[in-house]
């Protein structure tokens, strides 16, 4: 269920609980507390999010990417890749 909330409006509600100001600082610490572990949550999220979708818009098949890697490798110097099953 979406909800629309006026910011004012819970604002005006804390007011009227009378609270002290130990309990208003513990409020604020506390909604400070989640604001930050969110930002950070929402940091990690885009950051994977970014890494695991980086080739997906492009166009090349998996094929042509792998072989743009071994052509972009220096100085010709390549890697022996071996099977497991080469070994038996």
């Amino acid at each position: 269920m979406n909800a629309l909330v006026s910011l004012d409006g819970i604002l005006s509600f804390i007011h009227s609980l009378s609270l002290t100001a130990s309990n208003k600082q513990w409020l604020g610490e506390k909604l400070l507390e989640e604001a930050k572990e969110e930002r950070e949550r929402q940091s990690y999220a885009d950051f994977i999010n970014g890494m695991c979708g980086a080739w997906k818009d492009d166009p090349r098949s998996a094929e042509e990417i792998a072989d743009d890697i071994r052509s972009a490798r220096q100085f010709g110097m390549t890697r022996q890749i071996k099977s497991f099953d080469d070994e038996k």
